[in-house]
């Protein structure tokens, strides 16, 4: 069995992924015990998208999109030139250079869309149905930077602001979750088996029913309505849409993933999958329900559903790809101090809002105990990338 290559991308941006998470909240604790007299969280926010969970989302879309297309993947020099762009935007939004950090962030994304494209073109097996998501994800990720860029040189009104960074958020990173969850999910939790690589052209057509024959369409249906829904509710003020939008992500997650069934897969790794799409959906509704709190309980999305489902998914690309036993995944220590800190992290806060007088020492502990779950994790990640003869 093929498990990859030493110029596999995941080897490069997911350490480096781990890398710009730290520095994205360290801001917290360094504020909160003077060591630092200001804070940004403008700065905080665009490290942790445009840099953090970006960083992953590119080590795993070049790792997995050449695989699924059957097309070669992006040669090294272009990885460290992307990684580049990643280190030196985070560099100028720590710096508040707003203009610098999104420029290149535009050049950094149009070099991944060029490579999945060309992936595309040259695919010699179809990619998974729900993988219409991603290309809309990448698609909003476009729309939001060159958004974001326009309001930090005064292009644009600043009254798009959250237009672009929903885009970003609720958009891109949204979409890039349900659609590579739509596929993955399933799967990690024991509820279907991987193709083979030797005939992908299969993926999603054996046993499917006859009301899903049209599931690309549907899921493109689905990933239009969503983005149009964040564009409408900021520039409208159509504050419904998001009622609507939760709606969405609700449906394609029960179809896709059944978070309803427990994990058939008796592992650590199933249960962060498990935990992490629920929290999607929960939090979804709760940005809703409470929109007082809206901010404090996006970070149940972003705490919660994505820094879980990169837990997860990393820990899979790394043991598959790099030829480790998936043994690892059952009673995995790091991943289970991962998920556990995370956890405890989003609950200190979410209760930061309701204790205003203890508000950045609840942001302070979160940092901490997020960082410390993302570094343990990150250790044993890193152990298992890097070759033998240099273990850590």
């Amino acid at each position: 069995m093929n498990h990859g290559a030493s110029t596999d991308p995941y080897r490069l941006f997911f350490p480096l992924g781990i890398l710009m998470g730290v520095a994205g909240v360290m801001i917290w604790p360094l504020y909160y015990w003077n060591v630092i007299g200001w804070y940004n969280g403008r700065s905080h926010a665009f490290v942790q998208t445009d840099c953090f969970l970006y960083a992953f989302i590119v080590g795993f879309l070049w790792t997995a999109v050449p695989r699924f297309t059957g097309a070669p993947g992006p040669a090294r020099p272009i990885q460290v030139v992307v990684a580049a762009l990643l280190v030196a935007q985070a560099i100028a939004f720590d710096l508040r250079q707003f203009p610098v950090g999104h420029f290149l962030f535009i050049v950094s994304h149009l070099i991944v869309i060029t490579v999945l494209a060309r992936c595309f073109i040259q695919r010699r097996h179809p990619p998974p149905e729900t993988f219409v998501l991603v290309g809309l994800g990448m698609l909003a990720g476009l729309i939001a930077a060159l958004v974001n860029a326009g309001i930090s040189v005064e292009w644009i009104p600043p009254e798009l602001d959250l237009v672009g960074r929903r885009l970003m958020t609720e958009g891109m990173v949204l979409l890039l979750v349900l659609g590579v969850g739509g596929f993955l999910g399933p799967r990690l939790l024991g509820f279907a088996e991987f193709p083979n690589l030797q005939n992908i052209a299969a993926v999603g057509t054996a046993k499917t029913p006859v009301w899903l024959t049209m599931k690309r369409p549907l899921y493109a249906l689905a990933g239009v309505a969503l983005l149009l829904s964040i564009i409408l509710e900021y520039t409208a003020k159509l504050p419904v849409l998001a009622w609507f939008r939760a709606g969405i992500v609700t449906t394609v997650v029960m179809l896709t993933i059944r978070p309803y069934r427990r994990p058939l897969a008796d592992t650590t790794l199933a249960f962060c999958v498990w935990t992490a799409f629920w929290l999607l959906v929960g939090g979804s509704w709760l940005v809703v329900i409470v929109p007082k709190f809206r901010i404090d309980f996006m970070h149940i999305l972003f705490m919660g559903g994505f820094t879980l489902l990169i837990l997860a998914v990393g820990t899979r690309v790394v043991l598959s790809h790099g030829g480790h036993a998936l043994s690892e995944e059952r009673r995995s220590w790091p991943l289970r101090i991962g998920l556990t800190t995370g956890l405890i992290a989003l609950l200190a806060r979410l209760a930061a809002p309701f204790t205003p007088s203890s508000y950045f020492s609840h942001l302070a502990w979160a940092a901490l105990l997020w960082m410390a779950g993302i570094l343990i994790w990150g250790r044993f990640l890193v152990r298992r990338i890097r070759p033998r003869s240099s273990l850590l």
